[in-house]
């Protein structure tokens, strides 16, 4: 009686393993490669660039300050010396404004715009 309920728990416990032991299923998706593409680089600060706004493209979300270029991201804060919210809109050529950047790929991209 024991041997047979021995048995009937290692036969039991043989179909919970099978799966387990069945051969994989070949990875669709390929291993990547160290030449496929280069990491992408991390943001670092950019400085403080002040001015006058020279342009403003509402196309591509960039403002021109100084000449440089910087992106202005729905996430960039537009802060004036009056209370409320300031949205990119608001920003026209001639304004005076400091804007807090960081650098990407060597792209300047607005953390905060203050206007003065």
């Amino acid at each position: 009686m024991f041997a047979r309920f021995v048995s009937a728990a290692v036969v039991s416990g043989l179909l919970f393993i099978v799966p387990a032991v069945a051969p994989a299923v070949p990875n669709a998706t390929p291993a990547p490669s160290a030449s496929t593409s280069p990491a992408p680089e991390h943001a670092r600060d950019g400085g403080i660039i002040a001015g006058k706004i020279s342009s403003v493209d509402f196309q591509r979300n960039v403002i021109a300050v100084n000449k440089i270029e910087i992106s202005v991201m729905p996430s960039t804060q537009i802060q004036g010396s009056d209370p409320g919210y300031h949205a990119f809109t608001d920003l026209k050529p001639g304004m005076s404004v400091e804007v807090y950047t960081s650098q990407v790929a060597g792209k300047y991209i607005a953390q905060i715009i203050t206007l003065r």
